[in-house]
């Protein structure tokens, strides 16, 4: 983007601070009022304009939802959703930010995606995107491999019993799950010196990545 439209973006969300035009439940009907003011902008910078000011908006409504929640160490897919339901976003559009389709959103959420396992870069856009500073990973991170765990083992009692009759249920017994896990000490949780360690060489590899973006607002 030149730095003539970097400027307009600016100008255009200034002014639409200013007369409150801007809320967090941004639609094509208000963007289009937006960029109706006179302006010297082609149609397609318009509409470069107008996913970007979705994006600023969207992330004013993180940021905010970040300080609403609390950041204890919870599985980072619990985290990730409570930020985003707090954020008023739904899946999809997180799905579109992440360059992801609803499944892979759900999925994340409700810790069927071990976030060790995904790339640096793909963690990266996480973080990012959620503002995660780096200090609280490393809890977030083992809360999620104990968690993990402790689904996989009610997962194999519920198998040998003929499995879950309702998702609703197997969904609370998740989070009860994890919920119980956070108060068990870690010795006895199982969480081992090779899951730290695996941990630690992942987050090696996603500090490079952050760092090589320029997100040094991440460490501090």
């Amino acid at each position: 983007m030149s730095d003539d439209n970097q400027k307009f973006i600016n100008k255009l969300l200034r002014s639409a601070i200013r007369s409150k035009q801007i809320s967090s439940d941004l639609n094509d009907q208000l963007v289009d009022r937006i960029l109706a003011q006179p302006a010297n902008i082609s149609d397609a910078s318009k509409e470069h304009v107008k996913s970007h000011l979705r994006c600023r908006i969207q992330d004013t409504a993180i940021a905010a939802a970040t300080k609403a929640v609390k950041r204890a160490a919870i599985p980072l897919g619990r985290y990730v959703e409570t930020v985003r339901g707090q954020a008023g976003l739904d899946r999809a559009t997180m799905g579109t930010r992440l360059k992801k389709d609803i499944e892979f959103i759900e999925r994340f959420e409700r810790g069927h995606i071990d976030p060790c396992q995904l790339s640096a870069s793909e963690f990266a856009d996480i973080a990012e995107l959620f503002q995660i500073r780096f200090a609280a990973l490393p809890a977030m991170l083992t809360a999620s491999a104990v968690a993990a765990a402790a689904k996989d083992g009610y997962r194999a009692i519920a198998r040998s019993h003929g499995g879950m009759r309702h998702e609703t249920s197997g969904e609370d017994i998740e989070r009860a799950l994890e919920s119980f896990a956070r108060t068990v000490p870690a010795a006895e949780r199982g969480v081992t010196s090779k899951i730290t360690e695996e941990i630690r060489v992942f987050l090696t590899k996603v500090e490079v990545e952050l760092k090589r973006r320029g997100r040094q607002d991440l460490f501090t």
